[in-house]
């Protein structure tokens, strides 16, 4: 795999990239890209480790996904680091970012997919959801998320 469809498939833009992998600018990608930069074997390994992180995390999602007796499921998507860090810690630490969390969540809809079972992707709205939270008297956990995100989608589609 190229270093270009290698970070594609971790989600990152050039930018992002840049932040991650504290390069100085664009310029650098352009380098990667090419297969010139002087650090091109360091950085191209931590985009396959991290490229490996999210396999692991999709195949640890897949056989919690297995072990359920629905064939059909909610994936919360998180929009942006802070909601992602808040309500997802550990798999933050592992993702570092929302958008490489999108990648994640794409990648877990088609493992879900090619084995007959149903993903929708809802996004998460926190201060609805917390709001959510506070008028039902609960707290927050992935299941409550998840049936959170099922009952905005049921409602959506009235």
């Amino acid at each position: 795999m190229t270093f270009k469809e290698l970070r594609n498939a971790v989600g990152m833009s050039e930018q992002d990239y840049v932040h991650f992998a504290a390069l100085d600018d664009e310029t650098e990608i352009r380098k990667l890209d090419e297969g010139s930069h002087p650090r091109q074997q360091a950085l191209v390994e931590q985009l396959a480790k991290l490229d490996a992180t999210i396999e692991s995390a999709v195949i640890a999602e897949i056989d919690a996904y297995s072990l359920r007796s629905e064939r059909d499921t909610i994936l919360v998507r998180f929009l942006n680091e802070d909601d992602f860090a808040l309500y997802e810690p550990d798999l933050f630490e592992d993702l570092g970012s929302a958008n490489v969390h999108n990648a994640f969540i794409r990648r877990v809809k088609r493992a879900i997919e090619r084995l007959g079972g149903q993903a929708e992707i809802a996004f998460m709205d926190s201060p609805f959801y917390e709001a959510w939270l506070g008028v039902n008297d609960f707290d927050d956990s992935r299941d409550l998320r998840i049936a959170w995100a099922r009952q905005q989608m049921r409602g959506l589609s009235k």
